[in-house]
């Protein structure tokens, strides 16, 4: 898995390519359609435990920013980890290695878990340091700003890769998504990977490809 790098002007943005994500076999209960190829998972277009693929994307980026700076889940460079920090509720996220790195991590997800984690993704936030000049234009609102920005920063990837129990997903543009805006604190030791992370209470917009895994058997 790989992730992170500072992006254009401002935005940092997290690259997480998952190569060969072997988990339990699954029952495969969502059937494949034109709009979702895979069904063993959730389609990009659905409504899943409440919420959209675009709304889970923006709870991933607060549950990583939940941590300090020096346990920021995308920042582990593999071996064991506790899975369960920071977890609410029966939909735990994953997170990648730092970019650059390929790294195998282990866990303990509990039965009944449905898992949501990203193959490629960043967040797109608000404000910056007034040298990036990185405001929206007149007229323009801030959360289509940070869409439009964000959608630029993160190109069209052909060369995404999961697997199921040895199984190839395919398709993987498909699980493209942008949230609408949302807030999140981060700790501001973070401005030295991300120099428009301001410690307070910001605003934010994610892109990213997502997967989300029905619960494991």
């Amino acid at each position: 898995m790989q992730g992170h790098q500072k992006f254009g002007r401002s935005v940092v943005a997290v690259i997480v390519v998952v190569v060969g994500l072997m988990v339990a076999a699954m029952t495969p209960v969502v059937q494949a359609d034109s709009r979702n190829p895979n069904p063993r998972v959730l389609p990009p277009h659905s409504n899943a435990y409440g919420n959209t693929y675009g709304e889970w994307s923006a709870r991933w980026w607060q549950w990583a920013f939940l941590f300090p700076a020096a346990d920021v889940p995308f920042f582990n460079t593999g071996g064991p980890v506790d899975i369960s920090a920071g977890q609410v509720g029966h939909v735990w996220f994953l997170a990648g290695a730092n970019l650059g790195l390929t790294e195998a991590r282990t866990g303990v997800v509990p039965t009944g878990t449905t898992l949501f984690f990203p193959l490629a993704n960043l967040i797109n936030d608000y404000p910056c340091p007034p040298e990036f000049d990185f405001e929206p234009a007149p007229g323009e609102t801030l959360e289509h700003f940070l869409q439009r920005t964000g959608n630029d920063f993160l190109p069209n990837l052909t060369d995404l890769f999961a697997e199921i129990d040895g199984v190839p997903l395919t398709d993987l543009s498909a699980y493209r998504v942008t949230s609408s805006l949302f807030q999140f604190p981060a700790d501001p030791a973070l401005v030295t990977s991300d120099p428009c992370i301001t410690g307070s209470l910001q605003d934010g917009v994610a892109v990213g490809y997502w997967l989300l895994l029905p619960p494991l058997t």
